[in-house]
């Protein structure tokens, strides 16, 4: 059986509780077979995403200024690094699309502006970004959503799944040469995806 074609960052998702913190004294996210820590899950899979756009050759990144602590951020705050859309009329599935998506709306040059043109949630904006990884790997038939007052998130198809591992490891790999290439604009990338989705978090103005 020939493994299902998904996005990389999709099949990263499936395999989060093994590369992901579980830290429950912070604020935690639904992921298939378990649960991980809500912010780190999404910044890392923004972060991995992006990555996979820039590899495709659909968006391009810079950095644009030294990563440092921000102790007031005002609208937002100004980004670490940039981006520039290549090709913006390519079509893809998962968070890499719509990022694409978001990329058409979002002002040119600014990742937390990208970020926040995904529309993020304020009640959970980490549930926005698993959200699209959810949903391509349930229409491949391979994650479920179980429970009524405590969902949990299963894996439907074990063998599916299962074939996907290798291709986890080459891109955990992979993606760890990069970091390792490029680690000012990797931490610049990561803090703008991290800081845009803390700041999104705001339950109070949740219905």
């Amino acid at each position: 059986m020939s493994p299902p074609e998904l996005t990389d960052t999709t099949i990263r998702y499936l395999f989060a509780t093994a590369w992901l913190p579980c830290d429950t004294s912070q604020q935690v996210v639904a992921v298939p077979g378990g649960s991980t820590t809500a912010i780190d899950t999404a910044a890392n899979l923004l972060h991995i995403a992006m990555w996979n756009l820039r590899r495709r050759g659909l968006v391009e990144f810079e950095q644009l200024r030294a990563v440092e602590r921000e102790r007031v951020r005002m609208l937002g705050g100004r980004p670490f690094s940039g981006h520039t859309v290549i090709d913006a009329d390519a079509r893809l599935p998962g968070l890499e699309g719509a990022l694409l998506h978001a990329s058409r709306a979002a002002a040119p040059g600014d990742v937390r502006a990208l970020v926040r043109a995904l529309d993020l949630d304020n009640r959970g904006p980490w549930n926005t970004v698993t959200g699209h990884c959810f949903r391509e790997a349930a229409a491949a038939g391979l994650v479920e959503v179980k429970g009524r007052m405590f969902k949990k998130i299963v894996i439907s198809d074990q063998a599916a799944v299962a074939s996907l591992r290798k291709r986890n490891d080459e891109l955990r790999a992979a993606r760890g040469a990069y970091l390792d290439a490029e680690p000012e604009l990797t931490m610049a990338v990561m803090s703008d995806c991290l800081r845009t989705v803390a700041d999104a978090y705001n339950p109070s103005l949740g219905g």
